[in-house]
């Protein structure tokens, strides 16, 4: 992954702080939500219609974050790539911003074949996968590069097959990400520092044991929700990676941030099976190219921005501190219940059997 996108940091973080700096301008606006296609009750594995080279397939692309996160700007090279390498036989519009509605609604769209791509984050296929839940594991991960060959080895296959369980197609993974800790509260130094804070975490019920474990609130609130809740004292802090901290402003109600890299963001990038089923199969094998282009452009820019949106925030007069590898650890003790509970969950221990094989 080193290798690629040395030369566009700059332009993406101009790009990301315009985003920034100014209201979101939520992209395709104008754009109305789609209608709803009648079921087919397709797999993933259904034969490919056949090919009508004049037709036309008008898709949608929804997600919660600004058009200007690494995320947001992939999905819209997607779209792009996808109408080029097409033809102009597939034709993506991108959502941005919670336009379609908040996660959990993009995902019930996406069950009812209304929504056609998405790559939410990991917590939000609990509902669905209670599997995901392995991602919000403390420390799970310690470099891009581990996540990364992880998720693109047996483990991330495995859950390709819960994603075909439930009739969406996998078509890869990209990242946010690690996540650091703010609040508006104190500077956090060490897991100690939790204590007692309300703090604002995704709808995953390990994240709220995880809190809880530490003694501090953990409380679910929509994303689309969180700039308010921080700003109004709902809560008191958050966890999210720097392109989410930055490009949702929530630097602005928040004083202190802390890198604390105790989680990892993984997007899981998949459509609806009865939207693949439709597909001829020439369009197939360029969606899953283009997805696998865009996935590893997408790694990239989320690396390679990061200490870009750091810069950003010290020189808007953020308090950053750092956890120690000391604090690391004794975070990671003090949360293994949440490891505990999830080897008792079903497949958690097959789960971590094949992340145990990985060494790093």
């Amino acid at each position: 992954m080193k290798k690629l996108f040395r030369t566009v940091p700059a332009l993406i973080l101009a790009t990301a702080l315009l985003g920034a700096c100014t209201a979101p301008d939520g992209g395709a606006a104008s754009a109305q939500p789609p209608a709803q296609p009648a079921a087919n009750g397709g797999t993933a594995d259904a034969s490919p219609a056949p090919a009508d080279p004049g037709e036309v397939f008008n898709l949608t692309f929804a997600h919660v974050v600004s058009a200007s996160h690494p995320m947001g700007i992939a999905s819209t090279r997607f779209a792009e790539l996808l109408e080029e390498r097409t033809g102009g036989r597939i034709v993506v519009t991108v959502f941005p911003d919670s336009q379609l509605g908040n996660d959990q609604e993009v995902l019930e769209q996406m069950m009812l074949d209304v929504i056609h791509f998405n790559a939410p984050l990991h917590s939000v296929l609990t509902s669905i996968i209670p599997e995901f839940e392995m991602f919000d594991l403390p420390y799970l991960f310690y470099s891009m590069d581990d996540a990364y060959r992880v998720l693109h080895g047996a483990l991330g296959d495995r859950f390709k097959e819960f994603l075909a369980e439930s009739n969406l197609v996998s078509l890869g993974y990209w990242t946010g990400g690690f996540k650091q800790l703010t609040n508006n509260v104190r500077p956090i130094h060490s897991v100690e520092d939790l204590d007692g804070l309300q703090m604002r975490v995704s709808q995953s019920p390990m994240l709220i044991s995880q809190f809880r474990a530490i003694n501090a609130g953990a409380i679910s609130i929509p994303f689309v929700e969180l700039y308010t809740a921080l700003q109004t004292g709902i809560a008191d802090g958050q966890e999210n990676p720097l392109s989410n901290i930055v490009t949702r402003r929530f630097y602005e109600v928040q004083n202190y941030i802390t890198i604390s890299n105790h989680g990892f963001f993984v997007y899981p990038f998949f459509m609806p099976a009865a939207t693949y089923d439709r597909l001829p199969e020439d369009l197939r094998r360029i969606i899953h190219e283009v997805a696998q282009e865009v996935a590893e452009f997408q790694w990239e820019l989320t690396a390679a921005t990061d200490d870009e949106y750091l810069e950003y925030l010290y020189n808007a007069g953020v308090n950053i501190n750092y956890f120690t590898e000391e604090a690391m650890r004794g975070f990671r003790a003090a949360t293994q219940v949440t490891y505990d509970e999830f080897a008792e969950s079903p497949n958690g221990a097959e789960l971590l059997e094949i992340l145990g094989r990985y060494t790093y």
